[in-house]
């Protein structure tokens, strides 16, 4: 880790151009649509939880509510900070005993379930090389993401009702390199990224893409896609709980640039 930030500091230490150099702000209004899969195997905060939410819960999307970005993009760095929220809902007939929050449904019971998943990310970009049109750079910073389950059921055979509610905080360190360009006379602004984080056997990817167009100066278009792996087995870095998530999507906004 140490020789990793002495590079770190050694590439924001090298001199930029500062040709072609941008220093605007940009606020958006987006909407992002991500699918939501995996699951949660073991003990959580002391309570047995086994559940898949594509293949027990059938969960799929249901609304989004808009996002908001804040962002600062300098010669030297940039700094960005976003939230955004979706609502997943699913109705099924289990094929086996699943059990959240200590509850168990049965086989053969109608589980009705809600899911909403919020994001607040905030990161700093360090620009480590630039171009008049391109640089590359290194991102640092963190991501929260809150997911609230609610399910209930009434099984087919007893009769009986179960109710249960779960909830799970998961931030997660961003760290991986960026690149950007500008072209037409900065009417046309991209981004990628790629964060990646390994400890103990968990796994974390998160890639990310955005494009934006500015017709006028001050109002754009923005288009991005984003892709979320994360990978908690059993006996990493939580000893009696199995995590997976994937999250994949596309969304748009608009930008306003000052």
């Amino acid at each position: 880790m140490s020789k990793y930030l002495v590079a770190i500091a050694l590439l924001a230490a090298l001199p930029a151009s500062a040709q072609g150099a941008e220093r605007h702000w940009y606020l958006d209004v987006h909407r992002f649509t991500p699918s939501l899969e995996g699951h949660f195997r073991g003990v959580s905060d002391g309570q047995p939880i086994s559940v898949d939410l594509r293949d027990d819960l059938a969960l799929g999307k249901d609304k989004t509510a808009p996002g908001f970005s804040l962002e600062y993009q300098g010669p030297r760095f940039g700094l960005e900070g976003s939230f955004d929220r979706q609502d997943y809902a699913g109705s099924n007939r289990v094929q086996r005993d699943i059990t959240i929050e200590g509850q168990t449904f049965r086989f053969n019971t109608q589980v009705a379930s809600r899911i909403q998943a919020s994001n607040l990310s905030g990161s700093w970009t360090i620009r480590c090389l630039t171009w008049p049109q391109f640089w590359l750079g290194l991102d640092l910073g963190a991501r929260v993401t809150t997911l609230k389950l609610e399910a209930s059921g009434v099984n087919a055979f007893s009769g009986v009702n179960a109710t249960a509610n779960y909830k799970a905080t998961l931030p997660i360190p961003q760290i991986g390199p960026s690149l950007g360009f500008t072209a037409l006379d900065h009417r046309l602004v991209g981004r990628g990224f790629g964060h990646l984080l390994a400890f103990k056997g968990a796994s974390y990817t998160h890639l990310g893409a955005d494009l934006r167009y500015f017709p006028v100066s001050w109002l754009g278009l923005r288009v991005f896609a984003d892709a979320e792996r994360f990978r908690v087995p059993e006996g990493s870095i939580k000893d009696d709980l199995d995590i997976t998530l994937d999250r994949t999507g596309a969304g748009f906004g608009l930008v306003l640039r000052f």
